[in-house]
C-alpha cells in the first residue's frame, strides 16, 4: 500500500520549494541524557532556533529521531519541529520504532512509500528499516511500490528519502551499516527520470554527490557529527547541523548547512 498527499496549484509551480532536513536527533526519554558527549534535547534546539529565520516550506525528518523509541522522546521532538510552523514530514532510522512513532508523525511512510506533492516536486518518503538491524533494506515488493508510486506521479521532479545510505560515504564505521543490495534500488532510481535528489540521515557528516543528474546527499546529525573519512566515530568540533534544499521549479537542487548561532 501506498500513500500521496498533494498541494500546492498555480503559483506555487513557480515557486522555489524550501525543504530544511533535520535527522539523526537520537532523543531520549530523559531530557538529560548524554548522547556521544552531547545532549540531544538542547542541540536540537539551538539548531531549530537558527533556522527560525529561513522560514522552511517544509520540514524533513530521515530517521533516528529518537535513541530509545519512547513515546516521550517523539513527543518532544515533534514539539520542537513544530516551532518552525511547517508541516513535518518523517520517516523511521534503526533506532525508531515506527508504531510508536507514526503516532506524533502521521505523515510518513507507515504504510508503504508516502508521497507529499508541492508545486512541482514531489517528495517521496521510504522506510528502509529492518526490525533488529542496524543495516537497511528494501523488500521486491517494497520496491516494486516505489517504482509504481513514481510511474503514476504527475509531479514534474521527484525528492526520494530514505534513512540509509546507497552509496558508500567514505566513512567505514557507517558504510558498513548501509543500504543492503543499493544497486536494486539505484535500479528503480534510474528507470524514472524525474527523480532528482535522494536525501538521507544516518552517516552523521554531510556528504554530497552526484549520480548522472540525480544530486545525492547524506545529511549531519542535529546532535553529534563525525568527521568524514574516518574509521571509527571521531566528533567533529564544528558541531550539530541541518540541511536546507532549495527544490528550483527547473528541477536544480540547491543545498547547504545551518548551524546553531
Amino acid at each position: 500500500m501506498s500513500t500521496s498527499k498533494s498541494e500546492g496549484t498555480g503559483e506555487g509551480k513557480s515557486k522555489i520549494l524550501k525543504v530544511l532536513q533535520v535527522s539523526d536527533c537520537h532523543v531520549a526519554a530523559n531530557p538529560a541524557a548524554d548522547y556521544r558527549s552531547q545532549n540531544a534535547d538542547r542541540n536540537l534546539g539551538s539548531i531549530l532556533s537558527a533556522a527560525q529565520d529561513w522560514h522552511p516550506d517544509l520540514v524533513l525528518a530521515t530517521g533516528d529521531i529518537s535513541e530509545d523509541a519512547s513515546p516521550e522522546s517523539y513527543a518532544r521532538v515533534a514539539t520542537l519541529l513544530g516551532t518552525l510552523g511547517a508541516p513535518i514530514l518523517a520517516l523511521p532510522g534503526n533506532h525508531d520504532d515506527p508504531a510508536v512513532m507514526c503516532r506524533f508523525f502521521p505523515e510518513g511512510p507507515w504504510d508503504g512509500p508516502y508521497l507529499k506533492k508541492k508545486g512541482r516536486w514531489s517528495l517521496v518518503l521510504l522506510n528502509s528499516t529492518a526490525p533488529g538491524k542496524i543495516s537497511g533494506s528494501f523488500s521486491q515488493t517494497g520496491l516494486l511500490q516505489l517504482d509504481k508510486q513514481l510511474q503514476r506521479d504527475d509531479g514534474d521532479f521527484a525528492l526520494v528519502a530514505l534513512h540509509h545510505q546507497p552509496v558508500p560515504v567514505n566513512a567505514h564505521w557507517i558504510d558498513r551499516y548501509g543500504l543492503e543490495d543499493p544497486e536494486t534500488f539505484l535500479e528503480v532510481i534510474d528507470r524514472n527520470q524525474k527523480v532528482r535528489c535522494i536525501a538521507w540521515g544516518h552517516v552523521h557528516h554531510d556528504f554530497q554527490a552526484k549520480r548522472e543528474d540525480v544530486v545525492l546527499l547524506g545529511a549531519p546529525s542535529s546532535v553529534a557529527n563525525s568527521l568524514p573519512g574516518t574509521q571509527r566515530f571521531s566528533l567533529d568540533s564544528a558541531g550539530p547541523a541541518c540541511r536546507w534544499l532549495e527544490l528550483g521549479p527547473n528541477g536544480i537542487v540547491e543545498t547547504g548547512l545551518i548551524r546553531p548561532a
